[in-house]
């Protein structure tokens, strides 16, 4: 018959019944532990859902003033053509929210102007707002020749 191994089983019921009892009193600790560690995971786990968000609409607002300024140095002889750029600048925006854009100056033949939105961001979960604040602003810049 061959040898037993030494750690791997119990070899007598003495043995067999300390381990039963250990196996018993740690069964709760994992759900213990896991009760613990869960609020950590929770909060990354949400901190990088927001901080994605946020990053999407740090694109987004690019992309707006890039429009917005697009039509503006095409168009910028019609009248209120300054406010119909911000306008469709918003609208490229989601509904609702909070923008204000200015131009640097007025369209000149080959001139620059630059576009600056100003979005008020606000969070996905509303949890980081008292962490983050409630004035957290993206800005969009865009820039281009005028009649060019």
């Amino acid at each position: 018959m061959p040898p037993r191994p030494s750690r791997c089983f119990a070899s007598t019921r003495a043995e067999w019944g300390t381990i039963m009892r250990t196996t018993r009193r740690e069964r709760g600790s994992v759900a213990v532990e896991f009760a613990l560690i869960l609020p950590v995971l929770m909060i990354l786990l949400l901190g990088i859902i927001e901080f994605s968000y946020a990053f999407l609409v740090q694109a987004s607002v690019s992309n707006a003033a890039r429009l917005g300024v697009r039509n503006y140095a095409i168009n910028y002889t019609a009248p209120g053509a300054q406010q119909a750029a911000i306008d469709l600048a918003r609208s490229a925006l989601t509904p609702g929210a909070e923008v204000s854009g200015t131009f640097s100056a007025p369209c000149t033949p080959m001139g620059q102007t630059t576009l600056t939105l100003t979005y008020r961001y606000r969070s996905i979960t509303g949890w980081f707002d008292g962490i983050l604040g409630s004035q957290v602003s993206l800005k969009g810049i865009g820039s281009m020749q005028c009649g060019g």
